[in-house]
């Protein structure tokens, strides 16, 4: 050893450098601890000091560090490497997966090899040791806390697995290329070496050693492991078998989330090796979702407990095969209920191949499962056992097969690219009968073709969430919380299925939903996480509860064809767009009594004619008495975004009581309102409401107010000059300058006053009647352009095409232009003349669209 502490070899090759995202000092200050794990602290630090792990810091870098007692009753140092592993670049994943051991030559020897403190073997790069210094503190402060640094990989580092492997496959590397009649498995510290003949592994074994120590790595001499059985990667190989490891699965310290995800994870790992389906799983894999807090309580459910029981067993009485390099590789499909497994056979069980737990699409068919679970399992056998399969038995017979050929791109693909055997004969094994299969049940419940004699339904979804079925003289109907015509549609297909039981023929003018239906008729996976999970499920069960079969077709919608399918679709259109329409202006009724309000978003929202929107509005008791009179068209400027110009005024609700100054501000151009009850007027009072609308509405560049005392203050003035805003007053003693501000002081009256005794009844104060009516104003009454004033003000001005005008300046009685036009609001409209300062507002009936010629507009447009 040198007197760095490491082997002579270990010099020669040079310290991998680490890449860093950042090279600012992260100083993460360490927090206390107790005296007994000081203590542990401290003896701990002397042995890594001494072994020469550790040296004395003085760097600018420091992470905590905290000690953990293990089973045995000795601590454990652990480093909290959080921050620096965000500073640092992934190496990324060298070794994407584990060796299979099945996948060695059966009857060949074996030498399994277990690296001694493999991290602490490897140092780190010169310049990167001062970026893992630590505290260890002294207790009450009685001299200064002493500082250590790592010379070697530490553990929570992100790239010490990384650096790990590539200095463990600078020595395997060299043995491979002088020997290559054995194979070396390489994970992480743990070695096995195999070969044919006990000369050649004797060999290579020696070498090995040679190479290890030449790299400063040393092998643990208690933990290698010669002879007929040996241990690796946690499973048990015999000269011809590989079986897992004995364990019991200890169920008392299950109760967090964080001690299921382990024990889910630990059989994850023993999968490959035993007979445990995702069916198995399932009631494990369901205990994981939910809250995601590792330490939110979580129960060992009665089936879950069954799982496992079962589990336990499969573990214990499954044994897998090594592999014979001179025979080819198969594939075995086995079905459970929903899920289908794999195995790679090669005249026994060499691996187990698993689908995922979730269907990776809205419906998930039995034959793409299969088909993409075979393109797994051949790509497994391609990476694993070096050959590609070239025969696959699967539960279907030849016509289910050459049918899927044709339907689907995957079994197309493995037919005829890959050209791999199809065939449905499994071999006489003890394994098959120990994998007993569901047996899949070919009753046809959809059919292809019509049904002689079966009864025509036709069905219809509306956009609003109504569906209809008409046949004979029957009607059904159904109403769905979505608004979507395809869940309406579903919905009143599982109406009809509930409904009749004889067989029929639906016809509907949804392809999505014949499709649907069609593939629900095979055994396949719903995506529980589709919105229409619900729709799917509960008609593919009912569909599997039939006992007669029915056909389910698409018919062309409006197609205006003569005959008795197009008037019965017709019919089925126009009975759930009526249902739509009555149901619509019921719910529209039913929401202006709750808020009331206005037309604009009764007719959006309901998707209603305005018509019908305003009679609701006039037919509301407390809308009536409120309904203001249209006023004659002028030209009040607006702003030309959002925070453009704001217009700010105090209005008197004497309801209120001492709380009757209401301050109010309102975008003129999203038409957001900001308001808040005061005592007072003062420009204390108007200030702390400006913060407010500030802090919920962003800074706007104008502020108009009207000429009051604190309008006009020179510490209201200030306080704008400070936030960078302009501010301008109307004509003293003329409201129209204000008639905005003004006219909205009207609007939040009438509704706080409309909302009394419906939805005002939330409210416990005068604060919560106010903000209802904010609420109502800003997030639900909508624009004519369908748009509430809280999406108008969160996004940009609106980019509409340019139009151009003429404008009659009463100055000189001359037409002037063409301008562009920048906006158009209630009989008023904005443009920008050229070599103006500022755009000018001009009521509408002096100005005149032009349309200018295609040369000259673009042009203008470009300029």
């Amino acid at each position: 050893k040198t007197g760095h502490g490491f082997f002579v070899g270990a010099t020669e090759m040079q310290p991998l450098p680490l890449s860093w995202l950042d090279n600012k000092p992260k100083w993460i200050p360490q927090w206390p601890l107790t005296q007994e794990k000081l203590a542990a602290v401290n003896d701990i630090v002397l042995q890594q000091l001494e072994a020469g792990h550790l040296q004395p810091s003085t760097s600018p870098w420091n992470t905590p560090v905290f000690v953990i007692k293990k089973k045995s009753g000795k601590y454990q140092l652990l480093h909290d490497l959080r921050a620096v592993n965000q500073q640092m670049q992934p190496m990324g994943t060298l070794q994407p997966g584990l060796p299979v051991p099945t996948m060695i030559p059966k009857h060949w020897p074996l030498i399994v090899l277990d690296l001694k403190d493999c991290f602490f073997s490897i140092p780190l790069h010169e310049q990167d040791i001062q970026r893992f210094a630590f505290t260890v503190p002294s207790i009450n402060h009685q001299g200064p806390d002493k500082r250590y640094e790592w010379k070697v990989l530490p553990q929570g580092m992100t790239n010490s697995p990384a650096i790990c492997q590539l200095y463990v496959d600078q020595a395997v590397e060299p043995v491979r290329q002088q020997c290559p009649k054995v194979q070396i498995l390489h994970y992480m510290d743990d070695l096995l070496i195999t070969a044919e003949s006990e000369s050649h592994l004797m060999e290579a074994y020696k070498l090995l050693l040679l190479y290890l120590e030449k790299v400063g790595l040393q092998v643990a001499p208690e933990k290698i492991q010669k002879g007929e059985v040996v241990q690796y990667l946690g499973l048990k190989v015999t000269s011809e078998k590989v079986t897992p490891l004995e364990f019991e699965i200890a169920i008392d310290g299950l109760q967090t989330l964080n001690d299921f995800q382990k024990l889910c994870g630990n059989l994850n790992w023993l999968r490959p090796y035993c007979k445990l389906t995702t069916e198995d799983m399932m009631p494990l894999f369901n205990i994981l979702e939910g809250d995601t807090q590792l330490d939110s309580p979580r129960r060992l459910t009665k089936e879950a407990h069954l799982a496992l029981q079962k589990i336990e067993k499969q573990i214990k009485a499954m044994q897998m095969e090594r592999c014979d390099p001179q025979q080819a590789l198969e594939i075995l499909i086995f079905m459970e209920q929903l899920y289908p497994f794999a195995v790679i056979w090669q005249g026994g069980p060499l691996l187990f191949v698993y689908p995922h737990s979730h269907a990776p699409r809205v419906l998930y068919t039995q034959g793409i499962a299969v088909a993409d679970l075979l393109l797994t399992a051949i790509k497994k056998g391609d990476r694993n056992g070096g050959k590609t399969p070239k025969r696959c038995v699967v539960p279907f017979a030849q016509e289910a097969v050459e049918a899927f050929t044709r339907e689907c791109w995957q079994w197309a693909y493995i037919v005829l690219i890959l050209q791999i055997e199809i065939d449905n004969h499994y071999p006489r094994h003890p394994f098959v009968n120990f994998c007993t299969q569901v047996s899949i049940k070919r009753v046809q419940k959809v059919r292809r073709d019509p049904i002689q004699g079966a009864v025509t339904i036709f069905t219809d979804g509306a956009k609003g969430g109504t569906g209809a079925a008409i046949f004979n003289n029957q009607r059904y109907f159904v109403l769905t919380a979505s608004p979507s015509p395809q869940h309406a549609e579903l919905a009143i297909i599982t109406t009809v299925l509930r409904r009749e039981s004889a067989p029929m023929n639906i016809l509907s003018d949804s392809a999505y939903v014949v499709n649907a239906v069609q593939m629900l008729a095979t055994q396949c996976l719903i995506l529980k996480s589709s919105s229409v999970y619900s729709y799917l499920s509960e008609n593919q069960g009912l569909l599997n509860q039939r006992e007669h079969a029915i056909y389910i077709g698409h018919i062309r919608a409006h197609s205006n064809l003569p005959g008795p399918l197009t008037r019965g679709n017709m019919m089925a259109d126009h009975y759930s767009r009526f249902l739509l329409a009555s149901t619509a202006l019921e719910q529209a009724k039913e929401y202006h009594s709750k808020w009331h309000v206005n037309t604009h978003t009764l007719s959006f929202k309901f998707n209603i004619p305005r018509k019908q929107a305003e009679d609701i509005i006039r037919s509301c008791e407390k809308c009536v008495v409120t309904i203001v009179p249209k006023i004659p068209a002028g030209a009040n400027p607006r702003g030309l975004k959002p925070g453009h110009i704001w217009q700010m005024d105090v209005t008197h609700i004497p309801s209120f009581g001492r709380q009757s100054c209401v301050h109010v501000t309102v975008d003129t151009y999203s038409g957001v309102v900001m308001a808040r009850a005061m005592n007072k007027e003062g420009v204390q009072q108007v200030i702390q409401h400006c913060l407010q609308a500030f802090a919920a509405w962003g800074v706007p560049h104008v502020i108009k107010t009207d000429n009051g005392p604190a309008y006009t203050s020179t510490r209201f003035a200030a306080f704008l000059k400070e936030f960078g805003i302009s501010h301008i007053t109307g004509i003293p003693y003329n409201p129209q300058g204000q008639a905005v501000v003004e006219r909205t002081h009207l609007y939040l009256k009438n509704l706080i006053i409309k909302q009394k005794g419906g939805i005002g009844e939330m409210a416990t104060s005068n604060k919560d009647a106010l903000a209802l009516a904010l609420y109502t104003i800003n997030f639900l009454n909508k624009k004519k352009n369908g748009k509430t004033p809280a999406e108008m003000h969160a996004q940009s001005a609106d980019k509409e095409s340019i139009q151009w005008v003429m404008w009659k300046d009463l100055q000189d009685n001359q037409w002037k232009g063409p301008f562009p036009l920048l906006r158009r609001i209630r009989g008023a409209v904005c443009f920008f003349p050229q070599g103006a300062a500022q755009p000018i507002w001009t009521p509408e009936r002096r100005i005149r669209l032009v349309n200018l010629p295609a040369e000259e507009l673009e042009e203008k447009n470009s300029i």
